[in-house]
């Protein structure tokens, strides 16, 4: 995704860059072709703009590990420390992060269709022991079951839904 903006700026600024310096430095012939290379950029511009999907379709759309890494941009942007765990025997977290104060929290995300349930809860809790961290989350692009809230209340477990997440990204300016 970061790419994605990334093509995006580079292709603006490149026709408007030309649209600038052709301008400023052909004579006025050339004119009429730089003004409609400049606009066809424009235009190509604005369709990539409205044809990229929405962030919640690019969520529901990510594989589980593209989702742990897109959480570990937007944690990262939000100004944490983040460390990816080897995508097997993550010992239950897929991010560990560390605010400025140096708070530990770690995190085992889940990129379901369906509500997740208290498997994903029972994993993070046994993953703050282990590495040593200050509270566990289990952030999802989904919802959770009754069992899932029930029992990460009493484990000190924060459960963040895909409302929560979506506007977290947002704040962040993760479109």
């Amino acid at each position: 995704m970061k790419r994605l903006k990334r093509k995006r700026l580079l292709l603006a600024a490149l026709f408007a860059m030309i649209g600038i310096f052709g301008t400023y430095f052909f004579s006025s012939s050339w004119e009429p072709l730089i003004l409609i290379i400049s606009i066809v950029g424009c235009i190509l511009f604005l369709l990539l703009s409205i044809l990229t999907p929405s962030l919640e379709k690019r969520l529901d759309r990510m594989e589980g590990r593209e989702f742990e890494e897109w959480l570990a941009d937007l944690f990262e942007k939000a100004g944490y420390r983040v460390e990816l765990t080897p995508a097997s025997r993550d010992f239950g977290a897929d991010l560990l992060i560390e605010d400025e104060r140096g708070y530990k929290i770690a995190i085992q995300a889940k990129r379901y269709s369906a509500a997740v349930g208290l498997e994903a809860v029972q994993q993070v809790a046994a993953s703050v022991p282990f590495y040593g961290m200050d509270e566990g989350w289990v952030v999802t692009n989904s919802t959770f079951t009754e069992a899932a809230y029930q029992l990460a209340e009493p484990n000190q477990v924060r459960l963040i839904d895909r409302e929560e997440l979506l506007a977290f990204a947002k704040e962040m300016n993760l479109h």
